[in-house]
């Protein structure tokens, strides 16, 4: 079983990120510590689709997971940061540490509510599918700095 999971809402339709994105998974050492799942988008106005949406994140949640929710006023992390961040969740951590990525029109307040830690990935606005990328991206950097590799330069 995974102890980190990226879950996002709706799949990834371009295939070109959906084939970066699980690149960067597949090189992630240790294999199969982190996974990519997803909760199907909803239809209907805004303001439904992120309440029926959250509804799904806090279903898909187990009691004892840590939720960190990427969300644009979250808290920006350096690379380094980060990889300690995730160090540290994911040791102290009693469940799963998802990392959620909410919908094109944000997150419910509920699931805010229920977050651990809000992470943003920048201050700038990206399409939701190439916030899945770069999270990817982040995690892989993560890894490698925790295990002292060279693909993360100082």
């Amino acid at each position: 079983m995974s102890k980190i999971i990226v879950l996002s809402v709706g799949k990834i339709r371009d295939k070109r990120i959906a084939s970066l994105s699980k690149e960067y998974l597949e090189r992630i050492y240790p294999g199969g510590v982190v996974s990519a799942e997803s909760i199907p988008d909803r239809t209907g106005s805004p303001e439904e689709r992120v309440e029926r949406e959250g509804q799904e994140i806090l279903k898909y949640l187990r009691p004892r997971d840590r939720l960190l929710l990427l969300r644009e006023d979250g808290e920006e992390q350096g690379s380094m940061d980060f990889a300690r961040l995730l160090s540290s969740e994911m040791a102290s951590a009693a469940g799963r540490v998802v990392l959620s990525i909410g919908g094109p029109w944000g997150t419910s307040q509920a699931v805010k509510n229920r977050a651990d830690k809000g992470i943003a990935l920048s201050r700038m606005t990206f399409p939701h599918e190439m916030c899945f990328l770069f999270l990817t991206e982040q995690l892989y950097r993560a890894f490698s700095i925790l295990r002292g590799s060279e693909y993360h330069h100082d």
